[in-house]
C-alpha cells in the first residue's frame, strides 16, 4: 500500500553493504549500486558504480553547485538529502546532476521558496520523483500552486508531502500535473479538499488528515470523473461520517481503505458503483456505527473485506442496532477473504446465517468476537474455506463430527487464547486431523488431567502440526503450579479408573495377536506350501516327466541360491554353465517376471525347468524364500523324479542346522562339493555339467 518511490531507498538500505573505498563514513553495495554516508560536512568521492546515494542525517546547511562536485563522475539517479539541516540553496545547486530521477529533501528547515529554488536548479530530463516529508516551515501554506509550478518544469510522476501541516488542498490548482501517478499527502492537517482533474493518478494517499467528504461529488461524475485511472485510495483516519453518494465514477479503483473514520451507518449499495473494487477495509470505526443495511457490501468484484474492530453488535434483539443477517453478504458472490474480528455475535447461528451466501470464502477471521463454540453448519456451507481464525474468544468445546462433518478443505485452524481446558478425540475427527496442516491452540487454560492424555500424545507425535510447542501449551497441576503439557506424565494409578477398560481390551487383543502370530510363524512353510499347491492346481501347472520331450522345457536347470551367493552365481556358475557349455539356467534375480507374485514365479519356473540345482550354504538355511523354493523342489524330488535334484555344497553345512526334510534330502542324494583347491575346480565343473546333461 506504500508508494513505490517511497519504498525504493528504504529497500536499498536493507541490503548488506561494506565500507566504501576512500570514504570511511560511507557504506557501499556494488550489487545495488548504492552508498550511504552519515555525520559528514561534505559529500566525498564515491566509486563509479554508485547510482543511489543516501546522504541523510548529515550537516550540509547550504546547498551550492560545489556541494556535488564529488559526484560529477557518477550517473547518480536517486539522491536523499533528508534531515541534513539545509537552510539555504543556490539557484544552480543541482545543475550538474544530469541523470537524477528521484530527490528526497524531507525534514530540512528550508522555507518554501528556498526549497523550490533548489528543485528548480535540476536540469535532468529524467527527474520524476520528489519527496518532501515533514517540512516544519511549510505550515498553513497552500501547496497546490507550488506543485503546479513544479509540474510545469518537470514531468513529476511521484510526489510525497507527508506531514505537511497544510489546511487545504486544491487539486484544481494542480492542473499542470498531468502525468502524476502517485501522490501522498498523508499525516497532515488537511481539512478541505477542492476537486480537480488528474487523469493519470493511480494511487492517492490522504490518510491521517481531517477530511470530510462532501455529498455528491468530490470524485466527480461519469462524464467528468476527477480520477478516472485511480486504483488505490487511502482515506483512513479522517472525519468521514457518511459515505452515501460519495463514491462514484472510480471505475478502476481496486483498493479502498476507510479505517478509523466516525461512520455511523453503511447504506445499501454503497460500493455498487465501484466495478473494479477487490479489497475494501472499513475497520476500527469506534462505537458510532449502528446500522449496516441490507446489501451494504454489494459488489460483484469484491474479493477481500476487512470489517474488524468495529465493536458492532450482531445481535437480533437490540433496538438501536440494525443489520440484516440474511442479506448483509448476499450480493458479494466473489468474496474470498473476510475479517469480522472485534465485533460481537450473540449466537453462532447468527454468524452461520450471515455467511450462508459467501460460498467462495477461503479465509475467515473471527478474533475477539465473544464466541463460545465453533458454529455448526458453518464449514459445510463453505466448501472452499482453507483458513479459520477464532483467537481470543470463549470457545471451550465442540463436537468435531457435527462441526466439521465431511468437510476436508480446511488447512489452518487458529483457536489460541480461548477457554479450552480439555481437548479430546471427539474434537478432531481423523479425516479432519489428516487434512489440517497447521493448528494453533496456544495460551488456553489446559488442565493436567488424564482426559488430556490423548491431546498430549497427539502433540508429541505430530509436533510440526502445532504452533509453538512446547512453550505455548502449558497445563495446570494446581491453581499455582504449571507445567508444559508435553511434560505431563501421570502415574498408572492416577488414570487407572479412566483407562481400565481400554487397557484390558488392548491387553486381550495383544495376547490374541501374539498367539495367532506364533501359530502362523511355526506353520509358515505349511501355509506357503498350501498357497503354492492351490496356485498350481488353479493354473494347471504340472511337472514334466523326464521321459517327455526335452523341448517342452524352457530351462535346463532352476537354480536355488541366496543373495549372499549371488556373486558366485554370476562370476562362476553362469560363466561356466551358460557361456561355455551353452546350457540355460533360470536365475531368479534375472529371469523372474516383473510385477508377478514371487510364489507364481517360483512355481512356473520350476515347472519349466528340466532339473533343479540347489546351492547349499550357511546363509541359504537362513533365507525364507530359499527354504520355500527347496520345499517345492523336494515335492518334485519325491514325485518319482529323484534324478532331477542336483545338490552343490558351496561350504560345509552342519546337518544339525538342517530341517529333518532337508537332512533326508542330503542323506539320500549324492552332492557335489565346491573344491578348496584351485586345481580341483575343473573336476568339479565336469561333475556339475555331467549331472545337468
Amino acid at each position: 500500500m506504500m508508494f513505490v518511490f517511497l519504498v525504493l531507498i528504504s529497500h536499498i538500505m536493507q541490503t548488506i553493504a561494506t565500507t566504501c573505498p576512500n570514504a570511511s563514513r560511507c557504506v557501499c553495495d556494488e550489487e545495488k549500486h548504492y552508498a550511504k554516508c552519515t555525520n559528514l560536512l561534505v559529500i566525498p568521492v564515491l566509486t563509479s558504480y554508485v547510482t543511489s546515494l543516501d546522504f541523510s542525517r548529515n550537516f550540509l546547511r547550504h546547498l551550492k553547485r560545489s556541494t556535488f562536485t564529488a559526484l560529477e563522475a557518477l550517473k547518480l539517479e536517486n539522491l536523499s538529502l533528508a534531515n541534513d539541516n539545509i537552510l539555504r540553496a543556490n539557484s544552480d545547486s543541482l545543475n550538474d546532476l544530469l541523470y537524477l530521477r528521484s530527490l528526497d529533501l524531507s525534514r530540512n528547515p528550508m522555507i518554501l521558496s528556498v526549497t523550490v529554488t533548489a528543485i528548480m536548479s535540476i536540469r535532468s530530463p529524467f527527474f520524476s520523483t520528489l519527496i518532501i516529508n515533514m517540512n516544519p516551515s511549510w505550515k498553513f501554506i497552500g501547496i497546490g500552486s507550488t506543485l503546479n509550478a513544479l509540474c510545469t518544469a518537470f514531468n513529476l510522476t511521484h510526489v510525497s508531502l507527508r506531514y505537511s501541516y497544510v489546511p487545504s488542498l486544491s487539486f484544481n490548482e494542480m492542473s499542470k500535473c498531468v502525468v502524476l501517478q502517485f501522490f501522498d499527502v498523508s499525516k497532515g492537517h488537511i481539512q478541505f479538499l477542492e476537486p480537480g482533474f488528474l487523469k493519470h493518478i493511480k494511487e492517492l494517499n490522504l490518510q491521517n488528515n481531517g477530511i470530510t467528504l462532501k455529498r455528491g461529488g468530490f470524485f466527480g461524475k461519469k462524464s467528468t470523473c476527477s480520477f478516472p485511472e485511480i486504483e488505490i485510495l487511502r482515506l483512513e483516519n479522517n472525519r468521514i461520517m457518511n459515505l452515501d453518494n460519495r463514491l462514484s465514477c472510480l471505475d478502476k479503483l481496486r483498493i479502498l481503505i476507510l479505517d478509523n473514520n466516525p461512520l455511523m451507518q453503511i447504506s445499501t449499495n454503497t460500493f455498487i458503483n465501484l466495478p473494479s473494487l477487490s479489497h475494501l477495509s472499513i475497520a476500527n470505526l469506534g462505537d458510532g456505527l449502528n446500522t449496516v443495511k441490507s446489501l451494504a457490501f454489494g459488489s460483484t468484484s469484491l474479493n477481500s473485506l476487512n470489517f474488524s474492530g468495529n465493536k458492532f453488535m450482531f445481535k437480533s434483539l437490540l433496538s438501536n442496532i440494525y443489520f440484516d443477517k440474511y442479506n448483509i453478504f448476499k450480493l458479494v458472490p466473489n468474496l474470498t477473504e473476510l475479517d469480522l474480528s472485534g465485533n460481537i455475535f450473540d449466537t453462532s447461528d447468527v454468524l452461520t446465517i450471515m455467511l450462508l451466501p459467501a460460498k467462495l470464502l477461503k479465509k475467515l477471521w473471527l478474533k475477539n468476537c465473544g464466541i463460545s463454540t465453533l458454529p455448526t453448519g458453518l464449514f459445510s456451507n463453505m466448501p472452499h474455506l482453507q483458513e479459520f481464525v477464532a483467537s481470543y474468544n470463549n470457545i471451550s468445546a465442540w463436537d468435531g463430527n457435527i462441526v466439521f462433518g465431511d468437510y476436508l478443505k480446511l488447512k489452518t485452524l487458529k483457536l489460541d487464547s480461548n477457554s479450552l481446558s480439555v481437548v479430546d478425540e471427539s474434537f478432531f475427527p481423523l479425516r479432519t486431523l489428516n487434512q489440517l496442516t497447521a493448528i494453533d491452540l496456544r495460551s488456553n487454560p489446559f488442565l493436567c488431567t488424564c482426559e488430556n492424555l490423548w491431546f498430549r500424545n497427539l502433540i508429541k507425535q505430530r509436533t510440526s502440526l502445532f504452533t509453538d510447542v512446547p512453550f505455548g501449551y502449558r497445563c495446570f497441576l494446581s491453581p499455582y503450579k504449571v507445567t508444559y503439557l508435553t511434560d505431563y506424565n501421570p502415574t498408572y494409578s492416577e488414570c487407572y479408573n479412566v483407562f481400565l477398560i481400554v487397557v484390558t481390551s488392548i491387553s486381550v487383543t495383544g495376547i490374541i495377536v501374539v498367539i495367532v502370530s506364533s501359530i502362523v510363524y511355526r506353520c509358515r512353510w505349511h501355509i506357503r506350501y498350501w498357497i503354492y499347491l492351490s496356485t498350481t492346481k488353479r493354473r494347471g501347472l504340472v511337472y514334466h516327466s523326464l521321459t517327455e520331450d526335452s523341448s517342452e522345457f524352457v530351462y535346463d536347470a532352476f537354480v536355488i541360491y541366496c543373495d549372499s551367493d549371488r556373486s558366485w552365481v554370476r562370476t562362476q556358475l553362469i560363466e561356466k554353465v551358460e557361456k561355455e557349455s551353452g546350457l540355460k539356467l533360470c536365475i531368479h534375480h534375472r529371469d523372474f517376471k516383473a510385477g508377478q507374485l514371487i510364489i507364481d514365479n517360483i512355481a512356473e519356473n520350476i515347472a519349466a525347468s528340466r532339473k533343479i540345482l540347489l546351492l547349499m550354504s550357511q546363509d541359504m538355511l537362513r533365507s525364507d524364500w530359499c527354504l520355500f523354493e527347496m520345499r517345492i523342489a523336494q515335492e518334485r524330488f519325491l514325485n518319482k523324479e529323484s534324478d532331477t535334484m542336483i545338490v552343490v555344497m558351496l561350504e560345509t553345512v552342519l546337518k544339525d542346522l538342517m530341517s529333518p526334510s532337508l537332512r533326508f534330502l542330503i542323506n539320500s542324494t549324492t552332492y557335489i562339493e565346491w573344491p578348496r583347491k584351485q586345481y580341483e575346480e575343473e573336476r568339479f565343473w565336469n561333475e556339475v555339467l555331467r549331472a545337468l546333461q
